[in-house]
């Protein structure tokens, strides 16, 4: 009997080291093991001077290569101070990627989920999240891991402010063909206004371009979106009358992209805007 219960007391003991290991894993270690158990390669790449995590699913024969971009994440704590891990805790872009068939990857911000490059600066995903350094870092990865896999186009589709990096990367990448966002605050000083933010002084702001877009775009918003209305965006498209909206009645900012994501991809390649 006593052998009996120093057994049970050692599973138990093992059980509770198991669950206290899990709660005590990093942002950055939870979304390594989704990417993990989802079956996608995890490579660290080289941009600028800023390193960033890859997910990829290689597809054979795929002419062209999707890249998911993630949102803000938690840029500061209790928006007074810039956020030690600006990580996002919830990975949507990357679920959608999980929902997407097809050659995919998912490309990381600098400094972003435990990366700490001697160029890292809280400024990077605060007031300066869209900036050149920014911008051009994830450019490059881009483009060499397009080179890498014989991609004949890309297709940027951005989450929240994954979506202004998106315009802003395909201004400047050639090998974009199609640009999609998804809740997108495209007019960076408007939102900024709207919710009383700090004015983000070292971004770009894709509403104020003065480069062309050769590429495809379509801007899939929420009516019930209060992070980024309709009404801050306006301006984007009077700047760039060519780009396609298309407003989804039950939606906000994040119900229900996720799980209406097959059906929005469907209507996507039907109207010519999901293009392989």
């Amino acid at each position: 009997m006593l052998k009996i219960l120093r057994v049970t007391l050692r599973r138990c003991a093992l059980l509770l080291m198991c669950v206290g290991a899990a709660s005590c894993a990093t942002t950055a270690q939870r979304i390594d093991a989704r990417a993990q158990n989802a079956g996608l390669i995890r490579t660290i790449e080289q941009g600028t001077a800023f390193q960033h995590i890859v997910y990829a699913r290689d597809v054979q024969g795929d002419a062209t290569l999707t890249v998911f971009l993630e949102g803000d994440g938690v840029p500061w704590t209790d928006g007074l101070v810039p956020a030690a891990d600006p990580t996002t805790r919830k990975p949507l872009a990357l679920d959608l990627l999980l929902a997407t068939k097809g050659a995919a990857l998912y490309v990381t911000r600098p400094c972003y989920q435990s990366l700490s490059d001697p160029a890292c600066r809280p400024e990077l995903w605060t007031f300066a999240r869209y900036g050149d350094p920014v911008v051009d870092s994830m450019m490059r990865v881009i483009a060499t891991q397009a080179a890498m896999r014989d991609a004949k186009s890309v297709r940027l589709v951005g989450y929240s402010g994954g979506g202004v990096l998106a315009v802003l990367i395909a201004e400047r990448l050639a090998q974009v063909s199609e640009v999609i966002t998804i809740a997108a605050n495209l007019d960076v000083a408007a939102w900024s206004s709207h919710h009383r933010y700090l004015p983000l002084t070292d971004s770009l702001d894709p509403a104020r371009s003065e480069r062309s877009h050769a590429f495809r775009e379509v801007h899939l918003q929420g009516a019930l979106d209060r992070t980024v209305p309709s009404s801050t965006t306006q301006r984007y498209f009077t700047r760039y009358p060519q780009a396609q909206q298309r407003t989804f009645a039950e939606f906000d900012h994040v119900c229900c992209w996720v799980e209406q994501w097959s059906r929005i991809e469907g209507e996507l390649r039907e109207l010519g805007y999901w293009v392989d």
